[in-house]
């Protein structure tokens, strides 16, 4: 049995998804996303990307 990672890579890791999404969603790229012309489905697209991250992170947490 694997011992548990220190609970500061956890915070890590919240920190630096929580910036990623930050980023993300930030104005240039708002901007970006709700320009004319863009495909209907973009901000759903974003929002798969964050929520299969959060996946994966939890995944790979919760493996051991």
């Amino acid at each position: 049995m694997q011992e548990p990672e220190p609970r500061t890579n956890l915070t890590e890791n919240t920190l630096l998804l929580g910036l990623f999404i930050l980023l993300l969603f930030s104005s240039p790229i708002l901007a970006w996303w709700a320009t004319p012309g863009n495909v209907w489905y973009l901000p759903y697209l974003l929002w798969l990307v964050v929520i299969l991250l959060i996946a994966w992170v939890h995944r790979r947490r919760h493996e051991s």
